[in-house]
C-alpha cells in the first residue's frame, strides 16, 4: 500500500504513517516494494517483510498450543520429553555455543534467555548453577503445555555442554527454572 492508502485505511495522517513506516523499515518489518503512478509523481509502495509477518502473526500460538495438546495426547511421557528436548537441541544450533568455563557459559545462556524475553538470575546452589526467571518467554504456551519447558532444557543442555534439569513453575504465571550441573 502507499502512505496515502494506509493513512486513509487507518484514519491517520500521512505524516503519522511515514513516521511509523520509517521505524518499521528500520526494524526490517516493512520494506519499500515498488512504486505506483500518482497524480503528480509516483507513490512508494510498502509491504510487510517475512520477519514482520512472523512477528505480527497471531496464529502461531494457537497452532503451537493445539499441536502440543495433540502431541501430549498421542505420545507417552518419555516420547514427548525426548521429542521436546531434541527440538531444543536442534534449536541450539541457531545460536553460537559460548566459550569458557561453566560459569561463563551459564551467564551467556542467561543472556540468551533474556534476549527471548525472560528476566534471568543466575544462582549457585549445591554445586550447580540455577537459572531462575520471574517470567517465562514461552509463558503463553507453558501454562497449558508443561512439556514446552523441555525445549528450553534441550537448548540449554546443547548450548552449555552440561546436564540441565527443568525446575520450572508452570502455574497461572509460569516462571522458568533450570538447574545446570557438570
Amino acid at each position: 500500500m502507499t502512505v496515502e492508502e494506509l493513512a486513509t485505511h487507518l484514519h491517520l495522517t500521512s505524516n503519522a504513517i511515514r513516521n511509523q513506516l520509517a521505524k518499521l523499515v528500520a526494524a526490517n518489518l516493512a520494506v519499500r516494494s515498488g512504486t505506483r503512478p500518482g497524480t503528480s509523481k509516483p507513490s512508494l509502495l510498502y509491504s510487510i517483510t517475512l520477519e514482520g509477518q512472523i512477528r505480527f502473526s497471531t496464529l502461531y500460538l494457537p497452532v503451537l498450543t493445539e499441536f502440543m495438546q495433540v502431541a501430549e495426547g498421542q505420545c507417552s511421557g518419555k516420547q514427548l520429553t525426548r521429542f521436546m528436548t531434541d527440538t531444543g537441541k536442534s534449536l541450539a544450533r541457531r545460536y553460537p555455543r559460548p566459550a569458557g568455563d561453566l560459569k561463563r557459559r551459564v551467564n551467556a545462556a542467561a543472556q540468551l534467555l533474556q534476549g527471548f524475553g525472560g528476566i534471568v538470575d543466575v544462582e549457585k546452589q549445591n554445586g550447580s548453577f540455577v537459572l531462575r526467571s520471574s517470567g517465562c518467554p514461552l509463558g503463553a504456551l507453558t501454562s497449558e503445555n508443561k512439556a514446552a519447558c523441555r525445549v528450553i532444557e534441550g537448548l540449554l543442555a546443547a548450548r552449555l555442554g552440561a546436564s540441565v534439569r527443568t525446575c520450572c513453575d508452570v502455574q497461572a504465571e509460569p516462571r522458568c527454572c533450570f538447574e545446570v550441573s557438570k
